[in-house]
């Protein structure tokens, strides 16, 4: 979004990923059940528990893509624009990407 606000589904997507990533196939399969039956309380207490893991894992991937797109805009301003015209849109779209994930991190940072 414009505002940074990552979406609560996102929050499940990343913490799904680390429970499945962990050893306990039990608490995986809990909160995948969980999140189909839409049981906010059970998701509400394993976001709990795994909150600052799935923070770190978050915070990771905002950065990494702020760092993917500073690389590309700086690929993309290397081109000559004649022969690339659209190279100004990429760049104006890439600025709109770090614009928002700059916010999602800010935001990230304030929680922890």
């Amino acid at each position: 979004t414009q505002t940074g606000h990552i979406a609560p589904k996102v929050w499940d997507i990343f913490l799904y990923e680390l429970l499945q990533n962990s050893d306990d196939a039990s608490a995986t399969e809990q909160f995948y059940v969980a999140c189909k039956s839409n049981d906010e309380g059970t998701k509400q207490q394993y976001h709990e528990h795994y909150f600052q893991y799935t923070l770190d894992a978050l915070k990771q991937h905002v950065y990494s893509i702020l760092q993917d797109v500073d690389r590309l805009t700086a690929k993309a301003q290397s081109y000559d624009v004649w022969a690339h015209p659209r190279v100004p849109i990429i760049v104006a779209h890439n600025n709109l990407v770090r614009d928002t994930f700059t916010m999602a991190a800010s935001m990230l940072e304030q929680m922890g």
